[in-house]
């Protein structure tokens, strides 16, 4: 006879059953497998991160295969449209144009390094081996108003019988070489195209005083001076303590001026980097700029210049000038000043890759961040240049608009 269970007895066999199933039950089990795989794929994706960042440094292989993909997701986009004028438009007349920011525009470069036979070997960065190219994607965006999108042929025909002016140091070098590019790109098909020349038959090189070169087809010229310090440099007089190795006459204008005196443009670029501040140190004193490929997005800490002593003599000595205006009714000076929005721009200098191809990159001691890869941060400054000429200078062929130079 067969006994039926009892409700206790049915609660117990119950009660084991589930403790048994109990025991293949681990409270944290799914809980700590989903944690573990959520910690290895956030390890995996900053690995890669991380990888591509060292390629970036040191020149290897492994890096992504569109590098723009780093930054998009940072969506720089800059001021809103909405709140900028038209440069070009009488409501763009009060637009402080260095007072801007550095926005990212798939657009550019405006032209290739490898495309431009008019540049110095130390200037071309990427040939000399530099892995990235971000410092080439940046376009420089004034906060009131838009600058016009750079028009080469435009530009030459402002230019047409006209003779534009480079005087200055290498950095004035840097920005000249720049407008070469930026000017032959739009009407070169080929190397081999003659129109535009050095008249002299001298080759693009650091060590020539002066170089000038035409543009056929427009009859202008676009010339480079070298007068460092724009007023005569001479030897130091007898019985000079032997700590001075040169002096300075400053009621004397460069030997280079009587060439350069009667040009319609002319353009004299001068940075200050003794208040420029770079990893490990200041400029000449241990700091140095390869480890940098973005620009500082945030506003400049740079003491304006307004408030250098040096600064404060220069500007003394030609705001009265600057306000006077030529016979043709254009300001005579300007003073321009791209310092604060280059101080920004660390990621644009050729650091170790400034002795071409084959020697590139130089030892981690002999950086340059002095000078600019082109192309980059010098192509905006005569972005600027060009939509001042044609604010100033609306007429395309009137010879009233000559004898307007622009002083950098």
């Amino acid at each position: 006879m067969v006994k039926n269970p009892s409700q206790p007895d049915l609660d117990s066999t119950n009660y084991m059953g589930t403790l048994k199933k109990s025991k293949h039950f681990k409270l944290f089990e799914p809980s700590l497998g989903i944690l573990g795989f959520l910690f290895i794929t956030v390890c995996i994706i900053f690995g890669f991160f991380y990888l591509d960042y060292r390629s970036v440094i040191t020149g290897g292989v492994f890096r992504f295969s569109n590098e723009t993909q780093r930054v998009k997701w940072l969506k720089f986009g800059g001021y809103p449209n909405g709140n900028r004028f038209d440069f070009l438009s009488v409501d763009g007349d009060g637009c402080d144009v260095f007072d801007g920011d550095w926005v990212w525009d798939e657009k550019y470069p405006l032209y290739e390094s490898k495309n431009c036979r008019f540049l110095d070997e130390g200037f071309r960065c990427s040939e000399n081996g530099r892995p990235d190219f971000l410092y080439t994607k940046w376009r420089w965006q004034p906060k009131e108003c838009n600058l016009p999108r750079f028009d080469g042929k435009r530009m030459l025909e402002k230019l047409r019988d006209k003779r534009i002016v480079f005087v200055g140091d290498s950095i004035g070098r840097n920005q000249w070489e720049s407008l070469l590019c930026m000017l032959s790109s739009t009407i070169i098909s080929s190397k081999d195209n003659g129109s535009i020349y050095e008249v002299n038959g001298n080759p693009i090189t650091k060590h020539k005083g002066f170089l000038v070169f035409k543009f056929r087809d427009y009859n202008c010229t676009l010339e480079y001076y070298r007068a460092p310090f724009l007023v005569l440099q001479s030897r130091p007089p007898p019985h000079s303590p032997p700590n001075i190795r040169t002096t300075l006459k400053l009621d004397q204008m460069d030997w280079t001026s009587v060439n350069w005196q009667h040009a319609d443009v002319v353009t004299s670029k001068k940075e200050h980097k003794s208040r420029w501040r770079w990893k490990g140190g200041n400029w000449r004193a241990g700091g140095n700029c390869h480890l940098e490929t973005l620009p500082n997005l945030r506003s400049s800490r740079l003491q304006p210049s307004f408030g250098w002593p040096q600064y404060r003599i220069f500007r003394n000595v030609v705001s009265d000038r600057s306000k006077n205006v030529s016979n043709d009714g254009k300001k005579a000076f300007d003073i321009l000043y791209t310092t604060s929005m280059s101080s920004r721009r660390k990621d644009g200098h050729p650091s170790l890759y400034y002795l071409g191809p084959k020697l590139s990159p130089a030892a981690a001691h002999r950086q340059d961040c002095s000078h600019w890869c082109l192309p980059g941060v010098p192509d905006a400054w005569n972005e600027i240049l060009y939509a001042l000429m044609l604010k100033n200078a609306p007429g395309t062929n009137d010879s009233s608009n000559s004898h307007s130079p622009a002083l950098w």
